[in-house]
């Protein structure tokens, strides 16, 4: 299922630090999101992000809520 980040988040791919709004990239940011990214993504604070030559080299990562 894919997941759509709320308003301040953004999905990073650690493996290459492009971005996108949803974690499938039909959302992308960034050109070029694929199945690794895909599978590589973490939900990032957008306010925290560090971009250099065109990708997230430092972000936040949103916890994940308990589910208890």
């Amino acid at each position: 299922m894919n997941k759509i980040a709320k308003d301040g988040q953004v999905f990073v791919c650690a493996a290459c630090g492009k971005r996108s709004k949803d974690q499938y990239g039909t959302k992308a940011i960034d050109h070029g999101w694929d199945v690794s990214c895909m599978l590589n993504a973490v939900l990032c604070d957008e306010k925290s992000i560090v971009i250099k030559k065109d990708r997230v080299v430092k972000a936040d990562a949103i916890k994940k809520e308990s589910e208890d």
